[in-house]
């Protein structure tokens, strides 16, 4: 049962995606359409806005609540600096009763965006598998109505890759980057507001380290997109060499192929390791660069900080309160960075699925099938010519009549298309035109099933 695969056209080596690699570092394709990707995407939440709107609203006071904090704490730092000159002047003392409240306010503040928290995720998680359910769902459907040649032309790890990997990646991106995407957001805009009310001059230079970080973030995120989009595709490579050579394994040992699946592996593998600590390694520098940055605006913040509490124009808690702003103003816009390449790997993970899900399938049945009670078992074939590729005939013009009881050999050498005309006649592929008879019906005025009841068939195994 492997001469069809001489035949048929060869797998292609770009990926699932199907585009041409180039050598292991060379040019990837990005997702061909984003945008229909995306809202293909929203069709699939779309069932789920109402949860959606709620875990968003949620997110907000979650994020609200804990922005507030800082601003607390400073009052309670300001209280206690106050309270110490005081005591060191002997004009009075430290208020302990108002910072015990203070504190105790704050940490109401934190239990409740804890809270929110916990409720935004469980009910991000309930979408996010209810969306992937029926993306599996749909697969193992369509997976039962497609024709051999889609299997024949991809192996199945490149299969399973897109069952278990890209369904995963999709299912993570709504379980974690929704949330991420809209507290980051909240978060940069409240944490504005808050610094703002503080001072607008330190305001004004911590938001100096916005320009550098767009720029450092964006030649990081250029250059890792693609490593990120290889490694997905390399994935599926191995994953298909590997179950192919485990599945086979007897036969591969049998025609001395241990070195060539040894070599094919480590070249599959090599690639994948590359483009993969490539991908990391871009990815892993964001955060330190984003940390670099955030930490100027430390110093900057402190030195302007210190003169302005000087000339009175700000307490000291402000201070604290300020630089903690801060930080919390560095952390989203390195999430948000993250989640854009998140995002593109997600696309592509997405757009490999419905590449699936839409792919061509079967012939329907016959809409009235013939039902054969006593199966006689002629069988014609009427001028039946036959390519795995339209533009590649390996049979032509093929004529022959097989009476019942007949015994018929169809000898030839590897490739004259011998195990192709049984794959014809179990309708496994269909003709290009021509006919093919079994008891004077058409194949195709049968059922597949009840066409394939018909026949035994032996399979042979031969190492490619």
């Amino acid at each position: 049962m492997s001469e069809h695969k001489q035949q048929a056209p060869k797998r292609r080596m770009g990926g699932p995606m199907g585009g041409p690699m180039g050598g292991p570092m060379g040019p990837v394709q990005k997702a061909k359409d984003f945008k229909g990707t995306i809202n293909r995407l929203l069709a699939y939440v779309a069932p789920y806005k109402f949860s959606i709107t709620i875990s968003i609203i949620v997110a907000i006071a979650s994020t609200i609540f804990g922005i507030y904090g800082p601003k607390q704490l400073g009052k309670a730092i300001t209280k206690l600096f106050e309270g110490l000159l005081g005591k060191v002047n002997g004009t009075g003392g430290i208020d302990f009763n108002g910072i015990r409240d203070i504190l105790l306010f704050l940490l109401g503040l934190y239990v409740v965006s804890a809270l929110c928290s916990v409720v935004q995720g469980l009910i991000l998680a309930g979408v996010a598998q209810k969306v992937t359910y029926k993306m599996r769902k749909q697969i193992d459907e369509k997976i039962n109505k497609l024709p051999l040649k889609y299997f024949d032309t991809r192996t199945h790890g490149e299969v399973l890759s897109r069952v278990t990997n890209d369904v995963d990646t999709v299912s993570q991106t709504l379980n974690q980057s929704m949330s991420q995407i809209v507290t980051s957001v909240v978060t940069i805009i409240g944490v504005l507001v808050m610094m703002f009310s503080i001072s607008w001059l330190m305001t004004l230079v911590a938001l100096l380290i916005i320009p550098m970080s767009t720029i450092f973030i964006g030649i990081v995120v250029k250059r890792s997109q693609k490593y990120f989009k290889q490694q997905q595709e390399y994935l599926g490579h191995v994953n298909g060499h590997v179950e192919e050579m485990f599945s086979g394994h007897i036969i591969m040992k049998a025609f001395n192929g241990e070195e060539r699946s040894i070599k094919k592996f480590e070249e599959l593998n090599d690639t994948l390791y590359n483009t993969a600590w490539k991908s990391q390694f871009l990815s892993g520098l964001m955060m330190p660069i984003i940390g670099f940055i955030g930490n100027i605006g430390y110093v900057m913040v402190a030195l302007l900080g210190g003169w302005l509490a000087i000339q009175k124009t700000i307490a000291v808690g402000d201070i604290l309160s300020f630089i903690q702003y801060v930080r919390q103003f560095t952390q989203p816009m390195g999430q948000l960075a993250q989640i854009s390449n998140i995002i593109q790997s997600t696309v592509a993970a997405a757009e490999r699925v419905f590449e699936f899900i839409n792919e061509e399938e079967e012939v329907p049945e016959a809409a009235n099938p013939v039902k054969l009670t006593d199966v006689k078992g002629r069988v014609d074939f009427k001028n039946v010519p036959f390519g795995y590729n339209p533009d590649k005939i390996i049979i032509n013009d093929f004529n022959a009549s097989i009476a019942p009881g007949q015994k018929v050999a169809i000898v030839g050498p590897t490739g004259a298309g011998k195990t192709t005309m049984v794959k014809l006649l179990m309708r496994f592929y269909d003709v290009n035109s021509g006919k093919i008879f079994v008891d004077g019906y058409g194949i195709d005025a049968f059922t597949r099933n009840d066409l394939r009841k018909m026949f035994g068939m032996v399979l042979q195994d031969t190492w490619l």
